[in-house]
């Protein structure tokens, strides 16, 4: 695959750690070409993931290199598929619903249910679990992981070809997550997730990619293509990028495999490193601007136990230039971490998300807005603020009224479901937001004053009343019998952290994130706080096998590298058994 497009066109590939500037150099790259006469429409920009073609766009508008317009052709690769083969229905987060209450409804042979017997589909629908739905992701990650490990073979049919794959991978992963699955039970759950989507017209991001690959599907042509991220490609998305290559004079490939951290999703990292390139085409960036003097040393002391690697290396600028050290500290509680605030640029993240719990739990306490990246399938890898966009919107509105302006009817019913008993009856708020009563004008792009809907609309919130006196707001993340680690207590709870949050911050920005490190990869920020505790991935570091411990590796030296100037190690609360060796024993070593 790697090598049978590579005798016609130029191939370069880009090497660059941490802060080493990869971005900068592909928009010195596409500067040059454009000033030397390339249209915009002869370039193709493409990335992994979402957050990567975003910071692209910005800045490529941002240095006017392109419009906003023309940013917009900055791709992923699965959007870059999708736009060769038409337009289809997604199956996402509301079609997955659909498809587990269509084919739930069969006990006897819906294994997720382990058997039980319920006399109605609204019974069988009350026991989906949350439990339920971990193990129904297992399924949707075999299938995944099988078919961007194993790739396209254009010489096979689509679909019995496609389930023996699957099988096969299955029957060889060492992943500790299948040990509890059967064949049977994946053959089951493979045949009706593909029935489901072929009944319906959908397709998933496999299929996306799968589809473009067709031989009748034709790519563009294009002068010049920028792959960046490439150390993250799978081999199914490799061939999509060889696909594009083929009528693609001049491919740059950018990446560092030192942070290659998503085979266990699939990609392969190998194709990357061993893509052929003639030796004066591989530019290696040398110098990273992020690092300080001490983390710069602990980072690469990690890396440096790689073993699978291209040999990238770099210099620490700022220890050179301005005598930048930085600092390292290792704590047992995040009490110990005083100078946060609602202006810090802080990265709290740790090997899996269900570590950050208590980083979740300590910025509450503290009344402190921070983000993270959302669990929604459809907004998968976008920063969501713990300040919510809703609550946002509507204290936004109730601003607007208070200093003379008009809001939307549609922004007033949103506002209404939040008003309080005292400053609107029962009855009346029922008839404002239900879309059968309500008054029709209120669906119209009219605006209405604070006047107006008071003598029209039944509005009776004294208009020099701060929004917190008016508004009691509810969230799904409030503990419950499904949710016992949920982070507030009850509504109370979570209305007297938003009041909080808004009373030291006022205009509910935050620079403060809290993710899995997978989810801050490509970020950085002035203090990073990362847990030392690794969970079973701990056991993947300590057998033996080259390509988990190499993995494990990158997964820690991502983390450590975030950071531009104050390192801490956490160690969480508890009896914690799998640390991760190198970075508990910083401290202790």
């Amino acid at each position: 695959m790697i090598d049978k497009f590579y005798p016609y066109q130029q191939r370069y590939k880009i090497l660059g750690g941490p802060g080493c500037g990869k971005t900068t150099k592909i928009l010195k790259i596409l500067s040059d070409y454009l000033a030397n006469g390339l249209k915009p429409e002869q370039a193709l920009l493409i990335g992994f993931a979402k957050a990567t073609v975003k910071t692209l766009q910005d800045r490529v508008v941002n240095k006017k290199l392109l419009t906003e317009k023309q940013a917009e052709s900055i791709t992923t690769i699965h959007k870059f598929c999708l736009d060769r083969i038409g337009k289809h229905d997604i199956f996402n987060s509301s079609s997955k619903a659909s498809f587990k209450k269509k084919y739930m409804t069969d006990p006897d042979k819906w294994v997720m249910l382990d058997d039980e017997k319920y006399d109605s589909e609204d019974e069988i629908a009350a026991q989906w679990s949350e439990e339920q739905d971990k193990r129904l992701f297992v399924y949707y990650d075999i299938i995944n992981k099988a078919l961007h490990e194993y790739g396209y073979d254009k010489n096979k049919k689509h679909g019995t070809d496609e389930l023996n794959k699957i099988l096969n991978w299955f029957r060889e992963s060492e992943n500790h997550k299948y040990k509890s699955v059967h064949t049977e039970q994946l053959i089951y759950f493979y045949n009706c997730l593909k029935n489901f989507k072929s009944q319906n017209g959908m397709i998933d991001f496999d299929d996306m990619l799968i589809k473009a690959l067709y031989p009748t599907v034709e790519f563009p042509k294009y002068e010049i293509v920028l792959v960046d991220e490439s150390q993250d490609l799978s081999k199914l998305e490799w061939e999509v990028i060889s696909k594009i290559a083929r009528k693609t004079r001049d491919l740059y490939l950018v990446g560092d495999d030192d942070q290659a951290i998503y085979g266990w999703k699939g990609a392969n990292v190998e194709i990357f490193q061993k893509w052929p390139c003639k030796k004066e085409n591989v530019t290696r960036l040398e110098k990273t601007h992020r690092l300080p003097g001490k983390i710069y040393d602990f980072a690469i002391s990690i890396r440096d136990q790689i073993k699978t690697r291209l040999g990238n290396e770099f210099f620490c600028e700022k220890r050179i230039k301005t005598n930048e050290e930085g600092s390292i500290d290792y704590i047992y509680g995040l009490n110990e971490l005083e100078d946060i605030g609602p202006d810090s640029e802080v990265i709290f993240c740790a090997r899996f998300k269900n570590f950050c719990r208590s980083y979740a739990y300590f910025l509450k306490d503290k009344g402190l807005i921070f983000l993270e990246k959302s669990q929604n399938i459809d907004e998968r890898g976008k920063l969501k603020s713990s300040f919510p966009d809703k609550c946002r919107q509507i204290i936004e509105n109730w601003n607007t009224l208070q200093e003379g302006g008009s809001i939307k009817g549609i922004d007033y019913i949103k506002m209404v479901k939040e008003i309080k008993k005292e400053f609107i009856s029962d009855s009346k708020k029922t008839a404002i937001t239900t879309k059968d009563t309500a008054p029709p004008e209120l669906y119209t792009d009219e605006l209405f004053s604070y006047e107006e809907l008071k003598k029209r609309f039944y509005l009776n919130c004294p208009k020099e009343k701060v929004w917190h006196k008016i508004f009691w707001f509810d969230t799904t993340r409030i503990v419950s019998p499904k949710k016992p680690k949920a982070l507030f207590e009850d509504r109370a709870d979570f209305n007297d952290y938003l009041k909080r949050c808004w009373q030291k911050n006022p205009t509910l920005e935050t620079k403060i994130i809290v993710s899995s490190i997978h989810g801050v990869k490509g970020m950085e920020a002035d203090k990073v706080v990362i847990g030392v505790e690794w969970g079973y991935s701990l056991d993947a570091y300590m057998l033996g096998d080259d390509r988990k411990e190499d993995e494990e590796l990158r997964v820690c030296y991502v983390g450590i590298t975030r950071c531009k100037n104050n390192l801490y190690l956490y160690e969480l609360p508890g009896e914690y058994k799998k640390p991760f060796p190198l970075l508990q024993n910083y401290v202790r070593g």
